[in-house]
C-alpha cells in the first residue's frame, strides 16, 4: 500500500504498548483501550493510538477533525492513519505530548484564550457531543484532544457504508444526521460568550465561523484519498457534504448576527 508520510504511519516501524488513560487510569474511557506507539528509530516520535476494532469512527473523525482545524489555522496535534498492519486498520495515531498540562481559561494568555473560543466554535460547527479536553504543551501552547465524536459520523455510519444491515437499520436515511446541524447552538454559544466572557471571546468565536464559511473544500481532497485506503468512498463523500452544508449554515448565522448588529 502506498502511504504518504504526512497522512500515515507504518505500524512496522513502531513498537506498541498499553497506555492508561491519564484522566481515567482505571478505566478505558470512551475510546476503548489506548496504546502508545514509539518509533523504532526515534524514541521521541510517539503517538497515542485509538483502536478501530470496536469503534471504526474514531480514526476517521480524529483524522478529519485535525485536517479541518489545521485549515482554520488552529493548533492541533498531528493525527495520522496507520498502515502496514491489519491489526491497526482503521485506527488513529495522535501525536503524543509528554508532560501536557490541563488548560485553565482563568489563567490563560490572550492567545490561548482566543484559541479556546475558536475551538468552541468548531465544537458547534462539527456537531461535537463529547468532552471539552484542553491542554497546554511543553511550550505553553493550548491544544484540544478527544475529537472523535464529531461530523455526526458514528459507528453505525461506518456500518451503513460498509453494507452492514445493522447500519441500514439504525440509519435508514443518511440525510437525517447529515442535515442535523444544531443551528440553535450557534446562537446560544454566541449569547453565552457575550454575557460571560466579553467581546474578545465573541470575536474569536465569530472569526472561526467566518473562516469556516470561507473554507476551500478542495483542501481536503488528499485527506479523502487517504481515508479511502481504509474506508468506503461513500464516507469521503459524506464528509464532503457535511462540510459543505455546515459552510452554508455558518453563512446563515453570520447573516443573522449581521442583521442584529445592523
Amino acid at each position: 500500500m502506498s502511504m504518504k508520510s504526512d497522512n500515515f504511519i507504518d505500524a512496522r516501524a513502531f513498537t506498541f504498548a498499553a497506555f492508561p488513560h491519564p484522566l481515567k487510569p482505571e478505566d478505558s474511557g470512551d475510546s476503548g483501550g489506548l496504546e502508545i506507539a514509539t518509533s523504532k528509530t526515534d524514541p521521541n516520535e510517539q503517538y497515542i493510538v485509538k483502536h478501530g476494532h470496536e469503534f471504526p469512527e474514531l480514526a476517521c473523525n480524529e483524522f478529519m477533525y485535525h485536517k479541518v482545524a489545521s485549515a482554520l489555522g488552529l493548533y492541533t496535534q498531528d493525527v495520522k492513519l496507520i498502515g502496514g498492519s491489519r491489526d491497526y486498520r482503521r485506527s488513529a495515531a495522535i501525536r503524543y505530548v509528554p508532560n501536557a498540562r490541563l488548560f485553565n481559561l482563568k489563567e490563560a494568555s490572550a492567545e490561548n484564550s482566543r484559541s479556546f473560543f475558536a475551538f468552541e466554535a468548531l465544537y458547534v460547527i462539527l456537531n461535537e457531543d463529547d468532552s471539552h479536553e484542553y491542554y497546554l504543551d511543553e511550550n505553553g501552547r493550548m491544544f484540544k484532544l478527544d475529537n472523535a465524536s464529531s461530523f455526526t459520523v458514528q459507528q453505525t455510519t461506518i456500518m451503513k457504508f460498509d453494507g452492514n444491515p445493522m447500519g441500514q437499520y439504525f440509519i435508514p436515511d443518511i440525510n437525517v444526521p447529515l442535515n442535523a446541524v444544531g443551528y440553535e447552538w450557534y446562537r446560544l454559544k454566541h449569547e453565552g460568550f457575550t454575557k460571560e466572557h466579553g467581546q474578545d471571546a465573541v470575536d474569536a468565536y465569530v472569526s472561526t465561523i467566518r473562516k469556516f464559511a470561507d473554507l476551500d473544500i478542495t483542501l481536503f481532497d488528499e485527506a479523502y484519498e487517504a481515508l479511502e485506503k481504509h474506508y468506503p468512498k461513500a464516507l469521503s463523500h459524506y464528509y464532503g457534504m457535511c462540510i459543505q452544508i455546515r459552510k452554508e449554515v455558518c453563512c446563515e448565522f453570520l447573516d443573522e448576527i449581521g442583521a442584529m448588529l445592523g
